[in-house]
């Protein structure tokens, strides 16, 4: 399983860019729209980079679709530990609530947020290739 998560230093500053990136753009608009937010500013960096870019170098070598089942599972615990301790504030009446129900929110979030992963490592794997830089002959894990 460690050997799964070996990456360039590069591909690591990558992964936390992107990821630090995706977690303050996603809590903002969460914020914006009055859907959900975090109790605390650096929940960001604890919850999309210290566990999702792990879980991430974890299933990157799975089909998309494996990624988003794994990461439905990674998720799931994160998600029903997070709301139901208010690190993560679900607003009153948001969108979800109205559309799905109250007692959905949560279900919701993570199948929303499950796509994090694939997107994730795609977005990683095409930066490494592509930024200046790259090396030509190396791994392309």
């Amino acid at each position: 399983m460690i050997e799964r998560l070996r990456a360039t230093p590069r591909q690591y500053l990558l992964y936390v860019c992107f990821y630090q990136a995706w977690g303050l753009v996603s809590n903002a608009i969460g914020q914006a729209i009055e859907l959900a937010r975090f109790a605390h500013a650096w929940q960001t960096f604890t919850c999309y980079v210290l566990y999702l870019v792990l879980a991430s170098l974890l299933v990157r070598e799975k089909s998309l679709a494996e990624q988003y089942i794994y990461k439905l599972l990674i998720l799931a615990p994160l998600k029903l530990l997070s709301y139901s301790l208010g690190s993560s504030i679900a607003y009153d009446g948001n969108l979800f609530d109205r559309i799905l129900g109250p007692r959905n929110f949560t279900l919701a979030m993570t199948v929303m947020f499950a796509i994090i992963p694939p997107v994730g490592n795609s977005v990683v794997a095409f930066l490494d290739r592509t930024l200046p830089g790259a090396p030509r002959d190396r791994d392309p894990r």
